[in-house]
């Protein structure tokens, strides 16, 4: 899915550099988070199709545990270390002025798209596994979506 960059987006892209190294400060912190709640996400998970095996049964519970799995051991790691070398960068940047400080903010920008498709991503993903949880628990009331 391609998203429109928000103006705020784009107005941030020509603000100064210590503008951006917040950005991506606060992005490593929202990485973090993402990865405890994708860890709670997998117990609770776990915890439920325990209580009732029945759940554990049902092919979506599988590929919501699989997929909980690929995003903790993959997706939010590869988004830590391309932020991270990004920041790398920018301490470079500082540094050496004679660097092209138009790379990186073209790279943010990559970036910052990536870090809105995850987040979109991982919301499609909790909806799910909160669908699940409400089975196991034997509710019947559905969320609506």
């Amino acid at each position: 899915m391609k998203y429109i960059t928000s103006p705020k987006s784009s107005f941030l892209l020509e603000a100064p550099l210590e503008v951006l190294h917040s950005e991506s400060l606060e992005w490593l912190e929202e990485i973090e988070f993402l990865k405890d709640e994708t860890a709670f996400f997998y117990a609770l998970i776990v915890k439920k199709t325990k209580q009732d095996p029945s759940v554990f049964k049902i092919k979506e519970a599988k590929d919501v545990e699989k997929h909980l799995i690929y995003v903790s051991a993959e997706k939010i790691d590869d988004l830590k270390m391309e932020v991270q070398a990004h920041e790398r960068f920018l301490a470079r940047l500082l540094d050496n002025p004679k660097l092209n400080e138009q790379l990186y903010r073209s790279r943010h920008k990559v970036i910052t798209e990536k870090i809105h498709s995850f987040e979109y991503e991982f919301k499609k993903m909790k909806r799910k596994v909160f669908l699940l949880a409400e089975k196991a628990s034997g509710k019947k009331k559905a969320l609506s979506i």
